[in-house]
């Protein structure tokens, strides 16, 4: 019970973060509404373990934990993943943008 608490409180503070982040516009809606499901989702399965475990049952894991431990672990290898490729693109962009200011200054630099 006590660990329900300290869990529900902990998600509070991270909807209120989000809440924040909305109204200073440092995130959009789509995403404000994305990551408060996921949290709401959250409290659900802490307040009501039940039901994690009934989900573990329908698709064969042992424990709702279980379970949530693998999608947690999948989730995070799908997002390090997204991260990667938005880097590695940010890294092209930033060295398309280079080149062609470096060009842009050597034919100013030509014609004088």
């Amino acid at each position: 019970m006590l660990i329900q608490i300290i869990l529900i409180v902990a998600i509070a503070v991270m909807i209120i973060r989000l809440i924040v982040n909305l109204r200073s516009s440092k995130i959009n809606v789509g995403y404000f509404a994305l990551w408060l499901i996921i949290w709401l989702v959250a409290i659900l399965f802490i307040w009501f373990p039940g039901i994690s475990s009934y989900l573990a049952d329908t698709v064969g894991v042992g424990r709702g934990v279980d379970l949530i431990v693998y999608v947690a672990i999948i989730a995070g290898f799908y997002l390090q993943f997204k991260l990667l490729m938005r880097i590695e693109k940010m890294e092209k962009d930033i060295t398309k943008i280079t080149r062609q200011l470096a060009i842009k200054d050597i034919d100013s630099a030509d014609k004088k």
